[in-house]
């Protein structure tokens, strides 16, 4: 009798034990800084099977591998895994290089858990945290390259046929460098919020790949592998005017892991960027001359942590940014939860902002939209000023509605982010 004891004990503290990872209670430093954690595997390497250096390629090995790789039909199961496998690679090779060569300050593990947990709180509360700390910024910048693989992926989706996007939005993307196509000649992302860099680390990532595309189609017509005629340029805005130094660092380090590809890859850290005021505030100066020149705009994981000052500001930043950017500017709005979207759709509605099309991509957590152009006529909108939304996309924003409502009831009945504990510490 004694085994059977045992043995429902040893499976009832199991259970406890994963309802507690699970649950809230779970500390969200140790998800961070634990077993995944960048700078924990490179503090004690030894107790992984695999050392930290078991991905970094040189630029002659990541070079070699697009070769190889890129001779796959895109959109076939061949494609997409090899894909993911330059993608990591290449992602890999240029944090560790950025670790190792480039951090103009080193990463405090210390700072950035403080950091990491802040920010959790911002998204609940909508109050952005500080990013002044130096050695908490150079942590955030190795440890979430996941948000350099978020965008990087959802690029390369678009050739993955398992995936719906927004029609319009595709076709815009479809004529650019980041997937190929050189029509169009220079082509310009920006970057709001975007410190330390990640989405220039995207879309050059994206576009080195294609690139080797590109060129193997013209090897096959020419019979000669030529250099790639794409041109992507990135500018990097931020509230938080330390990044500077960090951007920089960031886009040496990608340049030097992709300096086989032949595209022409160009970032510049443009200053500082305030989403909560008008795009045409003093803050925002650097922001309002790119209108006219910017052919997609990314904002990533900075809506909900200034959610209350959006709304104080009745969204005008982003209000003024649809009005006022060019006819067919594409956008890509990331967030970790999609319950802020139904009021950019709101506002999506007034005519002046003229946005040909919304969707939705990876559950909500991304949102893509089109503006309209002169050259594309639009014949699904239902109304005059509403962006086309597909019937998918429509239950989805029905959907984060009831997500909105949930947690503002949860935030109004007192519920608080805790503190992460210590195991082994003492109360």
């Amino acid at each position: 009798m004694a085994k059977p004891l045992l043995l429902s004990l040893a499976l009832t503290t199991l259970q406890l034990h994963v309802f507690v990872t699970n649950g809230f209670s779970a500390s969200t430093i140790q998800k961070r800084s634990g077993r995944n954690s960048f700078l924990q595997k490179h503090e004690q390497p030894h107790s992984y099977k695999r050392t930290p250096k078991h991905n970094i390629l040189s630029p002659d090995e990541l070079h070699n591998l697009a070769i190889s790789l890129s001779k796959r039909k895109p959109g076939s199961n061949g494609f997409n895994r090899g894909w993911i496998q330059y993608r990591t690679a290449a992602l890999d090779s240029i944090r560790y290089h950025l670790y190792t060569s480039g951090l103009p300050h080193p990463a405090e593990k210390a700072s950035f858990e403080e950091l990491f947990f802040n920010l959790g709180v911002a998204a609940d509360r909508g109050k952005m945290p500080s990013f002044e700390d130096a050695g908490a910024r150079s942590g955030y910048a190795v440890e979430f390259f996941c948000r350099a693989k978020n965008l990087a992926d959802l690029f390369a989706d678009t050739f993955n046929s398992h995936y719906e996007f927004p029609e319009y939005w595709l076709e815009g993307l479809r004529g650019s460098p980041i997937l190929g196509s050189s029509d169009g000649g220079a082509y310009s992302v920006v970057s709001l919020g975007g410190g330390p860099g990640f989405d220039y680390v995207s879309s050059a990532v994206a576009t080195s790949f294609c690139s080797y595309m590109e060129s193997l189609r013209d090897q096959e017509e020419t019979g000669s592998l030529s250099s790639s005629s794409l041109k992507l340029h990135a500018t990097i805005l931020d509230y938080e005017e330390g990044w500077g130094d960090l951007v920089h660092a960031m886009v040496h380090s990608t340049q030097t892991i992709l300096e086989r590809s032949t595209p022409t890859l160009s970032c510049d850290w443009g200053g500082k960027c305030d989403i909560t005021q008008s795009i045409f505030h003093p803050s925002n100066a650097a922001c309002s001359l790119l209108l006219d020149s910017t052919n997609l705009w990314v904002c990533q994981y900075c809506v909900a942590e200034n959610a209350q000052k959006l709304q104080e500001s009745n969204f005008i930043f982003f209000r003024e940014l649809f009005q006022h950017a060019q006819p067919g500017t594409l956008f890509v709005l990331s967030e970790v939860h999609p319950r802020l979207w139904p009021e950019f759709y709101e506002l999506l509605q007034d005519e002046n902002c003229n946005m040909e099309e919304v969707g939705f991509n990876k559950r909500g957590r991304q949102m893509l939209l089109r503006k309209s152009s002169s050259d594309v006529i639009t014949t699904s909108q239902s109304t005059k000023n509403s962006p086309a939304l597909s019937e998918k996309d429509r239950k989805l924003l029905e959907k984060f509605i009831e997500l909105r409502k949930f947690h503002e009831r949860k935030i109004d009945a007192g519920w608080q982010r805790q503190e992460p504990k210590i195991r082994g510490a003492k109360d």
